[in-house]
């Protein structure tokens, strides 16, 4: 199953700034502000033992709290730029539940649901299953991570932008469309992580990419700034990209 978000998810937050973390000190009694390079990480789910699903979760991914903190890392190298941004969120929980669809980010808040972790785990073998798990959340941990535009980024790029990461993180699953396919760059996903990739190769990607982002800290999206850092707009970029593969 492609790691598609529910039909009619919530509205996605657009926060715009940095959180403040802060842990209880029990013998000073008092709150103590954590680092500014620090993150603070919550996994929540059923009890293992009574959940099949959990079960075979942790058993391919033994701690997912150090598991998160090694991709932010992995993603912030691949999403930084000349200007330094703020990290988005501080707080990051992962949640398993028993929910519709296969996974949502809103927030801070990564949601897997439970009934899709057991049908994965009903179908696939250990090895395949923990591929797709470490690239869904990488996937989802990149929307806790990305600036939006205040909501204004299109749902072509912020999906499109989650998929080039994962695939810069080699932990793309063989149920992707190839470099090549599909009918626009807005088809987001997998289709426009491939457009991204092609752009890469001739060092247009990446920087594009980390100037986008910062740019969406503070700026409402605009498709003018394909052309702005590449040098021609996005749908001439496109033509280029399927012209060769026909």
């Amino acid at each position: 199953m492609p790691p598609i978000h529910p039909v009619d998810p919530p509205a996605k937050s657009s926060f715009l700034g940095v959180q403040h973390a802060y842990v209880f000190d029990p013998v000073k009694q008092t709150l103590q502000p954590v680092p500014d390079d620090s993150i603070t990480i919550a996994i929540r789910y059923p009890t293992p033992d009574q959940d099949e699903a959990v079960k075979f979760f942790l058993t391919c991914i033994p701690d997912p709290a150090r598991f998160i903190v090694e991709q932010h890392g992995k993603i912030a190298e691949l999403l930084q730029s000349k200007q330094v941004i703020p990290t988005r969120y501080r707080n990051i929980t992962l949640s398993l539940k028993h929910t519709e669809g296969l996974a949502d980010t809103q927030g801070d808040t990564i949601t897997l649901s439970l009934p899709w972790i057991a049908s994965c785990g009903a179908q696939s073998d250990i090895s395949a299953a923990t591929l797709e798990f470490k690239g869904v959340v990488s996937h989802e941990l990149v929307h806790v991570m990305q600036y939006d535009g205040q909501g204004s980024a299109p749902w072509w790029w912020i999906e499109g932008l989650a998929d080039y990461v994962r695939w810069k993180l080699d932990l793309v699953p063989p149920h992707w469309s190839k470099r090549g396919q599909g009918d626009s760059y807005e088809d987001g996903y997998s289709t426009t992580a491939h457009f991204l990739d092609w752009l890469s190769e001739r060092k247009l990607s990446e920087h594009l990419v980390r100037e986008v982002n910062a740019k969406l800290l503070a700026e409402q999206w605009r498709d003018e700034w394909f052309e702005e850092i590449t040098g021609l707009p996005v749908k001439t970029l496109w033509n280029i990209y399927k012209a060769q593969y026909q």
